[in-house]
């Protein structure tokens, strides 16, 4: 079974013991933490180590940014840290970030941005507490003024990170599957309008072909009515396709499906639900019943009401 890939990004010695704590709990959760340190990056001999992280990063589906207060080495032939490319090369393949930073660092860079626009102090020269270089609020700055996918938090220690990380995995969780049945419900209901359009063309088509006749007529006041009811809208539902002289050759909503292979299933838990492979709840069978017996009749009863007999109606449909 697959499982998602988290990798980790922070400097490391100052860390050590978040990214220890990090590794199990994401191995607590089933997915697979991605630390440089666990040998878990392939280290290409042709390629230097600094490229060999970033090639294994589009490889996972969520990353974890940790900011301390040691900017760490620079990038091979850059200024810029290694965890500042890790980050740019996550962003750059859209994967979820979520960035953590120690609440020390997030007092200084509060201090730092205070004191950015004086120019009677040299923020270069200037000692900051928790943090040994003015690079990682540049840095911090970089990601909060991100257009997307900037949200930025401060810790205190590990429970902090942790309480974060539950939080919002399980509501991107919740998202996904949210979402997922949103879409599934809107397949359902553009199946039904297709089916419903097919429906409503098989009309046309049936009353251009009998164009002025009698049959014509009460054709168009049958489909009219079945149009709006529940349980033809159902069976249409169900891949069928109702016709009124299908009704009349079949006395309940049940036998109709059997007629036409189309087996239910009924479900005796609470609802109100029914699904395209047969499966309806026990008060929609019964809500459906009541339904496809009112179309019936009155069919049976315009039929009555127009002097037409039923084996007049079904032998000109025939």
């Amino acid at each position: 079974m697959a499982t998602p890939r988290v990798f980790v990004s922070s400097t490391c010695y100052d860390l050590k013991y978040i990214r220890d704590n990090l590794r199990y709990f994401i191995t607590t959760l089933g997915y697979e933490p991605i630390l440089s340190e666990d040998g878990a990056v392939f280290f290409d001999p042709s390629s230097h180590t600094h490229d060999s992280c970033l090639t294994e990063i589009p490889n996972c589906q969520l990353f974890v940014l940790i900011i301390g207060g040691r900017y760490g080495g620079k990038f091979q032939g850059t200024e810029d840290s290694i965890t500042n490319m890790e980050y740019r090369e996550a962003i750059k393949h859209k994967i979820p970030v979520f960035t953590l930073v120690e609440s020390g660092v997030l007092h200084d860079h509060h201090t730092y941005l205070t004191n950015k626009k004086n120019k009677d102090i040299d923020l270069t020269k200037f000692n900051f507490p928790s943090s040994d270089s003015i690079k990682i609020f540049e840095f911090i700055d970089e990601v909060r003024k991100a257009s997307s996918n900037n949200a930025l938090v401060p810790f205190r220690d590990f429970n902090d990170i942790e309480c974060y990380l539950r939080k919002q995995w399980a509501g991107m969780i919740y998202d996904f599957l949210t979402k997922k049945s949103a879409s599934e419900k809107i397949t359902d209901y553009l199946e039904v309008i297709s089916q419903m359009n097919s429906r409503i063309e098989l009309l046309s088509h049936e009353i251009l072909n009998s164009v002025g006749t009698k049959k014509a007529k009460l054709n168009a006041i049958f489909y009219e009515e079945m149009l709006s009811n529940k349980a033809i809208q159902d069976l249409t539902f169900l891949g069928l396709k109702p016709k009124p002289v299908d009704i009349l050759n079949n006395p309940d909503f049940t036998s109709y499906c059997n007629h036409f292979n189309k087996e239910l299933t009924v479900d005796k838990k609470e609802g109100f639900s029914i699904t395209d492979n047969g499966s309806i709840s026990e008060s929609r069978l019964k809500s459906n019943e009541n339904k496809y017996s009112e179309i019936r009749n009155l069919i049976l009863e315009t039929l009555k009401k127009e002097n037409m007999s039923l084996d007049e109606y079904l032998n000109d449909e025939a």
